[in-house]
């Protein structure tokens, strides 16, 4: 089994150990975010559009002679909204390493009592005044308590769903920024207590479809990611197979971590971008953002960040603010936010990049370089 991922806005917070080499689910935990499929108008309010520079025009490239041919085409940077979870964000030292506002954020609400308590979403917590996008990953069932998705598909468990989307509803009140509800995230990795298998597939997107209903009943303003892990673990289910159907989601997801393994030069960046996982579901992140412009969609990396265990690796920060910034937008098959995964607090602090602390300095001062 693949090293659990531990709960880090909820109450106890459960360690986890190394990932086996062979395996490859990701890493998350502690803040918000937020971004909408639809919010065209949320995404323009949060970020400018940016071309090359913020302050400065792109220059035109020179006149060439009918021999001479240019050698490379200069790239215009398309709008994303960019963000963090994690050390830092609250306090501002975040935003002022890297010089820019961190315009979304992520919690979780990783079990049955933390998805109807929502800890850091409560006056006095974390997000209780956070008035930009907000992503808010929450459970769907546990199998620890005996929960299964079987039952799930039959409606057993609508009164917690309900009184989960309700109190997201009221606590979120009448702010202006959109709250994006990442329901049973990662459901193609074996760590959580959702987990869904090959057999548990229709059972999956039948209980999906009963969760959609709810939220467009009780909280219609908020936004549903499907969320995926970067590849399936010890599910048997190529990921794709999941998608509930047209209509019953509003933004693609997908944890992007850099391990098992690390990317760390060009030349690897460019094979894991076309990788598929053992049961053939995509595993870069151009196949997945081609699956979300298969299906109409647009895509969120709603975490993402280099890992220490397995080396420092700028190459890999740089080549993800390439992705993002040529591919966003709020379309189908576009980018719509980011959220780098900046959580010391998680294991041994493998994740960390910005702040006192990291294990990864070189990736950190990548990362500050860039134009996010």
């Amino acid at each position: 089994m693949a090293a659990t991922p531990p709960s880090t806005s909820e109450g106890p917070v459960t360690a986890s150990g190394p990932q086996p080499p062979e395996q490859h689910p990701s890493r998350r935990r502690a803040l918000g975010i937020g971004v909408g499929a639809v919010a065209a108008a949320g995404l323009a309010t949060w970020v400018g559009f940016r071309v090359l520079d913020d302050d400065a025009s792109p220059t035109q490239p020179p006149a060439t002679s009918p021999t001479q041919q240019p050698t490379e085409t200069p790239v215009v940077r398309q709008e994303w909204i960019s963000g963090a979870s994690g050390d830092g964000v609250a306090d501002g030292s975040y935003a002022a390493a890297r010089g820019r506002d961190v315009e979304v954020s992520a919690t979780w609400f990783d079990n049955n009592e933390a998805m109807v308590e929502l800890y850091t979403l409560q006056p006095g917590a974390e997000f209780a005044d956070w008035g930009k996008p907000l992503d808010v990953a929450i459970g769907g069932i546990d199998t620890d308590e005996g929960e299964s998705w079987a039952d799930a598909a039959q409606g057993a468990y609508e009164d917690r769903w309900r009184e989960s989307l309700t109190g997201l509803r009221d606590l979120w009140g009448s702010r202006a920024a959109t709250l994006y509800i990442r329901f049973a995230h990662e459901m193609n990795g074996d760590w959580y207590n959702w987990s869904v298998t090959s057999d548990d597939a229709d059972d999956f997107k039948t209980a999906w479809g009963r969760f959609r209903a709810l939220q467009q009943e009780v909280f219609p303003a908020s936004q549903l990611v499907l969320c995926f892990n970067r590849e399936s673990v010890g599910t048997g289910t190529d990921w794709r197979e999941l998608y509930p159907g047209d209509g019953l989601v509003d933004v693609m997801g997908v944890d992007y971590y850099n391990q098992n393994p690390a990317i760390d030069t060009d030349e690897a960046w460019d094979r894991a971008m076309t990788e598929t996982d053992r049961w053939g579901g995509p595993k870069g992140l151009q196949g997945h953002l081609d699956f979300a412009r298969s299906v109409g969609l647009p895509m969120v990396v709603s975490e993402w960040s280099g890992n220490a265990d397995q080396g420092d690796h700028p190459a890999f920060i740089r080549r993800m603010n390439e992705f993002f910034a040529a591919n966003g937008g709020t379309g189908a098959g576009q980018l719509l936010y980011e959220v780098q995964f900046n959580v010391g607090s998680h294991g041994d602090g493998q994740f960390l990049l910005i702040g006192d602390g990291t294990r990864m300095p070189e990736s950190q001062a990548e990362y500050l370089s860039l134009q996010w």
